[in-house]
């Protein structure tokens, strides 16, 4: 039986696996893409094998969905680093500022603080406080 590239790269586009090992897979799977998917999980584990469909409905592989996931969310902290400095944060209670920050201060607070920030979130939104992003 003669196994295509096609189905050897929609195997690897799902999975943290080399071109040879994903046509060994395959292979011994008889060129069936569902059974060589299930061998290739049940011998490296599920999280090798990432849940998320893509926009065709496939599986993507785990690291691949891990690398566009956190390329995609640098992409929004930089953004909002670059706007930060036109950006400011405002919680305000019964018309009373309590905090004016800019955006990019209550994003390294956020990063080096989570914990601490999402106190400070569920706080304000416990004692009715309104968060608001206003443009200077």
């Amino acid at each position: 039986m003669k196994i295509d590239l096609a189905t050897v790269d929609r195997l690897r586009e799902r999975t943290d696996l080399t071109y040879e090992e994903a046509a060994a897979y395959l292979e011994a799977a008889g060129g069936d893409l569902m059974q060589a998917l299930i061998m290739a999980e049940r011998d490296l584990g599920p999280e090798s094998v990432e849940s998320r469909p893509d926009e065709e409905g496939w599986v993507v592989a785990g690291a691949q969905a891990r690398a566009a996931a956190y390329t995609r969310l640098s992409e929004r902290i930089a953004d909002a680093v670059r706007q930060g400095s036109s950006m400011r944060l405002i919680i305000e209670r019964d018309g009373d500022r309590l905090a004016n920050l800019p955006v990019a201060a209550g994003l390294v607070g956020v990063i080096w603080a989570p914990e601490l920030a999402a106190v400070g979130a569920i706080a304000a939104l416990a004692s009715r406080c309104t968060v608001r992003l206003e443009r200077c």
